[in-house]
């Protein structure tokens, strides 16, 4: 596990107020204020174009991530094949040169 995740573990681990009071225990059983959130039907007012990013074994599936993908006007979606959750450090090089190329369009 990268350092600086060990970090950001670490951290909630010493104070995870907010994060159980937004999402809870975890975020398979989310029992806080985000139980019931949903942007859903708002992501076709945002004007900017906006990059949406998994990976073939992360928890946002497809399935999660295609909404944002079709709602928003000026989205474009990047899916790294060997990445779960972090591909800014499971697929780097290819993660950091394709979200250079979305800040330089």
């Amino acid at each position: 596990m990268p350092e600086t995740l060990q970090k950001a573990f670490a951290q909630l681990e010493e104070d995870p107020t907010v994060y159980h009071t937004m999402n809870g225990p975890n975020e398979f059983y989310i029992t806080g204020s985000l139980r019931t959130w949903s942007v859903l039907d708002t992501l076709h007012t945002i004007t900017q174009p906006t990059l949406v990013i998994n990976g073939r074994y992360d928890e946002a599936q497809d399935v999660c991530v295609a909404p944002f993908f079709e709602k928003i006007p000026k989205a474009k979606w990047l899916h790294f094949s060997e990445s779960s959750h972090m591909p800014f450090s499971e697929e780097m090089d290819r993660y950091f040169l394709h979200v250079a190329r979305f800040l330089k369009s």
